[in-house]
């Protein structure tokens, strides 16, 4: 945290050019509607004696491909310095999921010793493999200030500094796959799931003027962070099985945009982003019901996640 502290004060306690004293204060607000593709996944790997199957690993990988929307609110100070805007700029976007069907969780395992267990044969590879339905409700909550200085007539650049929330909850429905050799096939909820993601970070944005008449902005911004921090907590609810776990990692996200003033007052935004997370950390387990109620276990875990966004706005220039 004191490496943290550091960066963010060699950032932001920077000379503010003289050209930059005289400012206006600007507020813009709209709807933001925004598709988003990835998934959110966790990998637990442990190891029992040889004769309970030795090796093992186990992935559950919980897919996103909803629509979002929410509102999107930016506030800042702007100096107007040769056609380039520069200045400071809070931006904040709350999204919530509009569709629920997230699509197909998909779930993995690997087993050394395969013909130690109940019904198991001896394979290669993947041992056990099931598909099932998700339904998923979910909220990402973005906030960042950066400050742009300018570089020539059309561009500015500045760092940033920003805090990112994802929290999705599943519900999850049937499984059809396959145990070694033999298919499989269950009806009803069999899982539930919910996974938080708190990401602080730091990075870079920039402004860009475009076009004949300078009438495009094209925005973009890259944040990395060294601080993610994860919780999940997974109820197998045909296992009697709660697994919760706790992870800290990187993250990176990058971000393009092109607004277009196309009133006075109105501007439309269109854009891309791409989030990439990876933590590790532990996982607890502890069945809570049926035959091996109280047993408990602790397995190495690492949760990721990628998405893949594209958005738009339409903003109104207070």
């Amino acid at each position: 945290m004191r490496n943290l502290v550091v960066i963010l004060a060699t950032l932001f306690v920077l000379p503010i050019p003289a050209t930059c004293l005289s400012s206006q204060f600007f507020i813009t607000l709209g709807p933001e509607v925004r598709y988003v593709n990835g998934h959110s996944t966790y990998h637990i790997s442990f190891d029992s004696p040889w004769a309970s199957g030795g090796h093992g690993e186990s992935e559950l990988e919980f897919p996103l491909d909803n629509f979002m929307a929410g509102i999107h609110v930016m506030a800042g100070t702007r100096h107007e310095t040769g056609g380039t805007r520069t200045g400071g700029r809070l931006r904040m976007s709350l999204l919530g999921v509009v569709d629920k069907d997230a699509g197909i969780m998909k779930d993995s395992d690997w087993i050394e010793n395969d013909a130690a267990l109940p019904g198991g044969v001896a394979h290669e590879g993947r041992d056990l493999y099931t598909e099932s339905d998700a339904r998923l409700r979910g909220t990402i909550f973005d906030i960042k200030y950066a400050y742009n200085f300018r570089c020539d007539q059309s561009w500015t650049l500045g760092p940033m500094l920003g805090f990112r929330y994802h929290q999705f909850k599943y519900d999850i429905y049937g499984y059809r796959g396959i145990y070694w050799t033999t298919p499989v096939y269950g009806e009803g909820k069999v899982l539930e799931y919910e996974v938080t993601y708190k990401i602080p970070y730091i990075g870079v944005t920039g402004e860009g003027l475009i076009g004949d008449k300078h009438q495009f902005r094209f925005v973009w911004s890259f944040g990395y962070s060294n601080w993610t921090q994860v919780r999940d907590r997974d109820d197998h609810i045909l296992r009697y099985k709660l697994s919760e776990g706790e992870c800290e990692g990187k993250s990176y996200l990058i971000n393009v945009g092109l607004d277009w003033n196309f009133l006075p007052q109105w501007i439309l935004s269109v854009g891309a982003e791409y989030v990439d997370i990876d933590t590790t950390g532990k996982q607890h387990q502890r069945f809570y019901a049926g035959p091996s109620a109280g047993t408990t276990y602790d397995v190495d875990d690492r949760i990721s996640s990628s998405l893949l966004s594209g958005m738009v706005t339409v903003l109104y220039e207070f």
